[in-house]
């Protein structure tokens, strides 16, 4: 490694761990940015720091040689995966080595979502044997390792963790047999109904809009009392899948709190989904797009 790349490695990498918890990409965006930057570059002298990152005695640059390697390259604007043997290798040492030694639970979650980012189908036994983990983020990082899968064990993983005692788990678990998988047999369906009463309203919402896109007329009464109590991307999504007219009440009542709704970290305008949704249940448009966007 020339030794102006190697400065800038370590640079990028003691910047790096100012800031790693995901809820700080956006308030400090310090080290993500260091992350991004590392992602970026691409390089096997990147490769070979967030390796040795990774068996650190640092519980944090264990995390972060887990963050640099489940992204590696992918900010490239031509990204094509690379040193993906390599990668995948260094992160089933480090949950290895975890699981042996210090047991991190932060370390194990950082390495679960790296595993996500990879999606290499090696991982899934070992991230099975994780979803029973006392710490919710671990069970966190397991769903986004599990997700994207139309295999039956990975499936089966999420289903059970669908059912989880956290909420943010059970949401992402849903999202992920709702969304992220064209799968669809009577477990999944069951699995997505199970959640349409769901104290948590995304994991409801997500539950909805997987039900819908597979067809499932069933969904139809829960999906126009979600839409009477407010509008959300799921739902219109799952307004746009059924497309029938029995919905275009319930989006109008939706569209009455305004279309701009609280996303992330700023607003999101839903105005035109809604419109899509009006225009393909057949629901008269003209009037009620023009109120809406007055609202919004």
């Amino acid at each position: 490694m020339g030794n102006a790349m190697a400065t800038e490695v370590e640079d990028l990498i003691s910047r790096a761990m100012i800031a790693l918890d995901e809820d700080e990409q956006f308030d400090n965006p310090i080290g993500w940015t260091a992350i991004r930057r590392l992602h970026s570059l691409g390089s096997r002298e990147v490769l070979n720091a967030s390796l040795a990152a990774c068996a650190d005695a640092d519980a944090l640059r264990r995390r972060i040689g887990a963050a640099i390697l489940g992204q590696l390259g992918h900010s490239k604007v031509d990204f094509e995966p690379i040193f993906t043997e390599e990668r995948y290798q260094g992160l089933m040492g480090l949950l290895a080595a975890e699981l042996e030694g210090p047991n991190n639970p932060d370390v194990l979650s950082d390495v679960c979502f790296a595993l996500g980012h990879l999606h290499d189908p090696r991982a899934i036994p070992a991230l099975l044997r994780l979803r029973g983990h006392p710490d919710a983020n671990v069970r966190s990082g397991v769903v986004s390792g599990l997700s994207g899968y139309n295999i039956p064990e990975a499936i089966d993983g999420l289903m059970e963790l669908s059912t989880d005692s956290e909420e943010h788990v059970r949401n992402w678990a849903t999202f992920g047999l709702g969304q992220l998988i064209s799968t669809d047999t009577p477990a999944i369906r069951a699995a997505l109904h199970a959640r349409l009463d769901d104290p948590c309203i995304d994991a409801r919402n997500e539950a909805i809009e997987g039900l819908a896109t597979r067809g499932d007329q069933s969904v139809m009464p829960v999906l126009i009392r979600e839409l009477s109590t407010g509008v959300a991307l799921p739902l219109l999504n799952a307004a746009i899948a059924l497309a029938r007219p029995e919905l275009c009440e319930a989006l109008a009542e939706a569209a009455d709190g305004g279309l701009v709704v609280k996303a992330l970290h700023e607003p999101y305008d839903l105005t035109k989904t809604w419109a899509e949704a009006m225009r393909v249940c057949g629901c008269e448009t003209s009037d009620a797009v023009g109120s809406a966007v007055q609202k919004s």
